[in-house]
């Protein structure tokens, strides 16, 4: 008789209300609360027992991890006594027993997660309890923030991000200087993903820390695993030429002197014309690159479900193997772990294929001045940007300056004396101004508006 004992899969959740930390230090302080005032902490065998299905997102970049918990709720306790509260924190594993070798137990950590969404439904009477893996605090996701950045680097930049959040920051890759850039009213949240973006760096949040890391450098690494289609419970596979490019070209003026850049990465007949305010060619190297890695990513992708290994995770790479076409070295995105009522334990896995990301210029280019312009120098820069003001110009400002530059809100100037801080190409008012030369932007105008002072 065989004693082999059936794969299970199980999850261990740990999860304790905001009040239960100012009772513990009531209890710390020598007070002890009364017992109809305690607020019992959910363990784990308490999850375990009205669990009805669970989901764990693991992103690699850009997004926030989360989990999914459905829970039985036949008795409303979950709508009662037991009702979580935005801003609970929740802590979970998943349990795998007999999963590789029989009698053999694995935990796998899904980290730290603060509660943000609660839906119940009927007549089936469930709960949903939903959480992020972000700070406690909502002022990450949520409060506009302003400042301008100097002469800093990207590491610097989310140092002081992470520590006004209490979180560690793990920072993987070369030094990237940034020049002069602004938050302005974004959350701190969404101003070092787009900071990370803009400069091909992936970003993620986990347990407690900001993890940056350079993205090409983990599709450089070692597949852990090679799967192929009879290990596929469902799988889909796209690739376009729609979005992907060969080429980009990025071109920009800055100084007194009105020098023209233009930087042009790869090469072909698929081009991406970007238009961005840099101040430096290493600068603009750097967001070509980023850019058109970005889009290429789009280039192949696939989608698969396969039985749950966790040796798999986002950001790492893996191999698929028997797919003709589709075969090929593949970096995971995004992994979301399911457990159902029945135990069966399944990953679905989004992929795309790793191509060789460019990341040198193979075109640097600087012309001086507008007579060159005028003669014909510039014939090799095609659709270039008739810009009036430069950044750092000091103008004279008659006319509305808009609080967003295609519009809304604005602050009429009458003679005011400003300095100019960006430019916009294909906005309806691409002058950003400012108060003082490298000052918090005041607005944005048109060129109507401005006159040299």
């Amino acid at each position: 008789m065989s004693h082999e004992r059936p794969r299970q899969a199980s999850v261990r959740v740990t999860y304790q209300r905001q009040a239960e930390v100012e009772e513990q230090t009531e209890e710390e302080n020598g007070k002890q609360p009364e017992e109809s005032d305690i607020i019992k902490q959910y363990p784990a065998a308490v999850m375990a027992e009205y669990n009805e299905g669970f989901t764990y997102t693991d992103s690699a970049s850009g997004e926030s991890d989360t989990i999914s918990i459905t829970l039985t709720n036949i008795d409303l306790r979950w709508l009662d006594q037991w009702m979580p509260m935005k801003g609970d924190k929740l802590a979970a594993e998943i349990v795998t027993e007999s999963w590789k070798r029989t009698g053999e137990e694995l935990c796998f950590d899904c980290g730290r997660f603060c509660l943000d969404d609660l839906k119940y439904t009927g007549p089936e009477l469930t709960c949903t309890i939903s959480g992020v893996s972000v700070p406690e605090s909502n002022a990450f996701r949520s409060t506009g923030r302003s400042k301008t950045w100097k002469k800093a680097t990207l590491m610097e930049v989310a140092e002081e991000i992470a520590g006004k959040y209490y979180l560690e920051l793990e920072y993987t890759g070369e030094t990237i200087k940034l020049g002069t850039i602004e938050q302005d009213n974004e959350s701190d949240s969404s101003f070092l993903k787009k900071l990370c973006q803009d400069y091909g760096m992936a970003v993620k949040i986990y347990s407690g820390k900001i993890i940056i890391y350079d993205k090409g450098s983990f599709e450089d690494m070692e597949p852990i695993a090679t799967l192929k289609p009879e290990e596929l419970q469902n799988w889909t596979y796209n690739t376009t030429l729609v979005g992907t490019y060969t080429s980009a070209t990025i071109q920009y003026t800055s100084g007194k002197d009105d020098k023209v850049t233009k930087c042009t990465v790869g090469d072909g007949k698929r081009i991406l014309n970007i238009n961005e305010k840099v101040e430096s060619l290493q600068e603009a190297q750097t967001k070509a690159c980023a850019k058109i890695n970005a889009e290429n990513e789009k280039a192949e992708t696939m989608s698969v479900t396969i039985m749950a290994d966790h040796r798999i995770a986002a950001g790492s790479t893996i191999c698929i193997e028997g797919l003709y076409q589709a075969d090929g070295k593949y970096f995971i995105d995004k992994v979301t772990h399911s457990i159902g009522l029945d135990k069966v334990y399944t990953m679905e896995l989004d992929l795309h294929k790793c191509q060789e990301r460019i990341k040198d210029a193979e075109v640097l280019e600087e012309y001086q001045g507008q007579e060159q312009t005028d003669a014909g120098d510039m014939s090799e820069v095609p659709d270039m940007p008739e810009i009036k003001f430069a950044a750092g110009d000091k103008v004279i400002v008659n006319g509305p300056a808009y609080w967003g530059s295609n519009g809304g809100k604005a602050n009429h100037c009458s003679n005011r004396t400003m300095y100019v801080t960006q430019f916009k190409q294909e906005s309806t008012y691409p002058y950003g101004v400012a108060v003082h030369r490298d000052g918090t932007r005041y607005g944005w105008c048109a060129e109507d508006s401005l006159q040299k002072a």
